[in-house]
C-alpha cells in the first residue's frame, strides 16, 4: 500500500487547554462529520487518504496513542512541529525517523509530544464509524471524532444529542 497514490490530506490537531477538555480540531462528539473519505470505485479498492495529526496539547504532554476504527494504516513520517499559540504559526520540523516496529500496518499509533504523525490508509468500507485517543481519560473528554465513508447515511452524529448537559 505504500505506493499508493494519497489525494486527500486531512490536518488534524490534537488540542487541549490547561485544565481543559481535550479536543480534535477545536470539535466536539457531537459537532458535524470533518473527515468524509469516499468508498471509491471496485476497480479502485477503495479510497485512498494520508492523515496528518499534530499532537499540540498543551496541558498533558504525552503520547497520544489514536486508534482509527474499520481501516489500518501505514506510518509514512514522523516530524516535530512547533506551534505558536499567540500567533496560530505552525513551524514543521526535521523529519524523525520512524521508531522499531512501526513499519507495517497499523489500527493504533503514538502521537508524541510536539509531533506531526502522518498515516496513509484506504477505505473500502461505507458506514460510520470513529478514531479518538485510547486513553480513557481523553476520549471521554471528546478526543473522538465520528467519521464517514461514502455517502451521507441516517443517524449521524451531528443528528443524535450531544452526552453533555
Amino acid at each position: 500500500m505504500g505506493v499508493d497514490p494519497a489525494p486527500y490530506a486531512s490536518h488534524t490537531m490534537l488540542e487541549g487547554t490547561p485544565g481543559g477538555v481535550m479536543r480534535i480540531k477545536g470539535t466536539m462528539w457531537g459537532d458535524p462529520v470533518t473527515e468524509n473519505p469516499d468508498m471509491g470505485d471496485v476497480e479502485d479498492w477503495g479510497d485512498v487518504e494520508d492523515w496528518e495529526i499534530y499532537n499540540l496539547v498543551q496541558d498533558a504532554p504525552v503520547p497520544h496513542p489514536i486508534h482509527i476504527h474499520e481501516t489500518t494504516f501505514e506510518i509514512l513520517e514522523r516530524r516535530m512541529v512547533d506551534y505558536d499559540w499567540d500567533t496560530g504559526v505552525l513551524t514543521m520540523g526535521p523529519q524523525l525517523p520512524l521508531l522499531p516496529g512501526e513499519s507495517g500496518r497499523k489500527d493504533t499509533a503514538f502521537v508524541h509530544p510536539g509531533e506531526m504523525m502522518r498515516v496513509r490508509m484506504r477505505f473500502t468500507v461505507g458506514g460510520q464509524y470513529m478514531w479518538h485517543c485510547h486513553l480513557l481519560e481523553h476520549e471521554d473528554n471528546e478526543m473522538m471524532r465520528p467519521f464517514r465513508v461514502g455517502p451521507w447515511q441516517d443517524g449521524q452524529p451531528a443528528d443524535m444529542p450531544m452526552h453533555h448537559g
